[in-house]
């Protein structure tokens, strides 16, 4: 790949970010109104700012789930270019996956549950991946929203900083849990390697420095994914020709100490193998399937229980026992791997259908990464490289279960160039 086109060929005239109040100001009203709910919903999804339960126990992020719907009912009825923002291959494909979603959770043994958690990834999915095709369809408005993803990114970096010093665990004043925070990093990564492959100057030291304080904050959480996926990333990039010699030396050596210092300093915990995190997530993967092949079209149902399925399975994991192994499909009642739960609690149809289409946005990707930018568009790398990444991480984490991850995620794929790609005027 490095042979065909040299690193400056890659870069792309980055366009200057307007304000905020200028993109509004020539914007109509309706379209006003949307990209008001797009950056609030952002927002919202980066920081859980406001973050209150809609409904007792709430486990799906049902507010931003519901401002994630609600973005989408505006862009859509509200833009009016909107009906050109997709062809009927797609609207079809969502269409047919929401429907899965919706049968599967009315069948479940937990209707009420399946149905919420239903709504929650069909509402992150449809509007990350449909808002981005209406409203960042300019220059101008990719511009702007990489900075403004900048800016939100570099927040969540001193957050969790601040919340490492102050209480020992990154993730205090952003999350629950260090992995969905892992997982919105790695995709809001886009905005400053965009401008480390823009090739001007100023940006690229802007976003080489967000992207080394992000690494940073992934070495405090402790996870081992949000550690060794990005060195994997950096030889992606470096198969693409993104990366010089000399700074690639750099890059690995730097990566290099960071990696014996984090595994070095792992807990003890961490590194057994009969611990929950891994036996649990090992065994998910046969198990999974036991659950699958008893419901292969429709699935279990999201959060529905699965202890019934252990009566006539037999462990494969042998650091483990069937007795903690219960307890934790009692309790966890997913697979710890999107894929896995997708295929278990919606059916083989609803993996096969989604999975198909992420394939094929990702080749049109891998593709476009090949050539030279098209001028006002974002370099394909800067979208390709936090995609592969979060895909990665979905390997230990419902990620797609999370709406605030899901938006994030689909935003990307919104991102991808179509195939006839058709530069509109800056604005």
């Amino acid at each position: 790949m490095t042979d065909t086109h040299t690193i400056a060929d890659r870069r792309t005239s980055f366009p200057r970010a307007k304000s905020f109040v200028s993109v509004l100001s020539e914007l109509p009203l309706g379209e006003k109104i949307a990209w008001l709910l797009f950056c609030l919903t952002c927002f919202q999804s980066a920081f859980l700012v406001p973050n209150f339960c809609v409904i007792e126990n709430d486990r799906a992020k049902l507010l931003t789930a519901l401002l994630c719907a609600g973005t989408l009912l505006a862009s859509v009825s509200l833009v009016k270019s909107a009906t050109k923002s997709g062809n009927v291959y797609e609207v079809v494909i969502s269409a047919v996956l929401t429907a899965l979603i919706l049968v599967s959770g009315i069948l479940s043994e937990t209707p009420e549950a399946s149905l919420l958690r239903g709504f929650s990834i069909a509402a992150s999915g449809l509007g990350g991946f449909w808002c981005t095709r209406i409203l960042v369809a300019s220059s101008g408005r990719r511009a702007f929203f990489t900075w403004f993803c900048t800016a939100v990114l570099g927040a969540m970096i001193v957050l969790s900083l601040l919340g490492y010093l102050l209480a020992g665990s990154p993730d205090r004043f952003l999350d629950v849990n260090p992995h969905p925070l892992a997982s919105r990093m790695l995709l809001l990564a886009f905005a400053p390697l965009a401008l480390v492959l823009g090739g001007v100057k100023r940006n690229m030291v802007v976003g080489a420095s967000i992207l080394c304080l992000g690494y940073s904050v992934c070495f405090l959480t402790n996870l081992r994914s949000a550690v060794l996926i990005p060195v994997v990333l950096v030889a992606l990039s470096v198969a693409y020709g993104s990366v010089n010699a000399r700074r690639l030396v750099v890059v690995l050596v730097s990566l290099a100490a960071m990696l014996l210092l984090f595994f070095y300093q792992l807990p003890e915990s961490k590194k057994r193998a009969d611990n929950e995190p891994t036996y649990y997530r090992v065994e998910n993967y046969p198990f999974s399937w036991h659950i699958a092949v008893r419901n292969p079209f429709l699935g279990n149902g999201l959060r529905a229980p699965r202890e019934k399925y252990l009566e006539n399975y037999e462990l494969v994991y042998p650091y483990s026992t069937k007795e903690k192994f219960a307890d934790s499909t009692r309790r966890i009642v997913c697979s710890e791997n999107v894929f896995l739960t997708f295929m278990a609690d919606l059916g083989f149809p609803f993996l096969i259908i989604y999975m198909g289409s992420v394939i094929i946005l990702l080749i049109r990707l891998i593709r476009a990464a090949s050539k030279p930018n098209p001028p006002g568009f974002l370099p394909p790398l800067a979208i390709l490289l936090p995609l592969v990444g979060a895909l990665m991480h979905f390997l230990v984490l419902d990620g797609l279960l999370h709406a605030h991850v899901g938006w994030f995620f689909h935003i990307l794929l919104g991102m991808i160039p179509r195939q006839e790609v058709r530069i509109s005027p800056q604005s």
